[in-house]
């Protein structure tokens, strides 16, 4: 995580930040539209808090963006082979019906930092940020809901996140009560388990 933590200075992004910086141009219309126009809006009405690595040497210089807020995996809508599976993770001293995580609802990087591994390094600060005993609620699970694109999906399982439905004719029926013949899928819901730093630890 060396370029993000030693070159890029962590802040809440603010109608300040925005006025002050060069918008973050992330190449994809609909990822820029957001963090120029709506993060904000998302913060006030308290749907989600949007935070960027901008740059030391040069603060008006956004590197990356991201979006979190609060979510939970709902097991007792899973199947239930998926379902006694996410049950196998965590204690059995109160059966819960849903599982505390935050979720990564954007995450944007700069055009001319692509290809630096930067996502990836966002992606780890947020695990150890959820992870760490500062964290002032459970969080059990970083969630997000990946562009259904090869490429998307294999850049998530690189960083250790697993699809929720193991097919997605299972997260079709059981999200949109459609199978793969009527729809197709424009997200695949995935997820981190937190748990693992712990044992990496060990």
């Amino acid at each position: 995580m060396a370029f993000l933590t030693e070159q890029c200075a962590f802040f809440e992004m603010t109608e300040d930040i925005l006025v002050t910086c060069q918008p973050l141009e992330c190449g994809n219309a609909d990822l820029d539209d957001f963090f120029r126009n709506d993060a904000i809006r998302y913060a006030y009405y308290l749907m989600g808090k949007t935070y960027c690595f901008r740059l030391k040497s040069n603060p008006a210089k956004i590197v990356c963006a991201l979006t979190v807020s609060n979510d939970s995996i709902r097991i007792y809508d899973l199947p239930r082979s998926r379902r006694d599976y996410m049950k196998s993770l965590t204690h059995h001293e109160k059966p819960l019906r849903r599982y505390p995580g935050v979720l990564i609802g954007r995450l944007g990087v700069g055009v001319e930092f692509a290809g630096k591994g930067i996502g990836s390094e966002a992606l780890d600060f947020v695990k150890g940020w959820f992870y760490s005993s500062s964290n002032k609620t459970g969080c059990r699970f970083v969630i997000v809901d990946a562009v259904n694109e090869p490429r998307v999906v294999a850049f998530y399982e690189k960083n250790g996140f697993r699809p929720l439905f193991s097919t997605e004719e299972q997260e079709l029926a059981y999200t949109i009560g459609k199978t793969a013949t009527d729809a197709r899928l424009e997200t695949r819901l995935m997820y981190f388990d937190l748990l693992k730093l712990r044992k990496e630890e060990k």
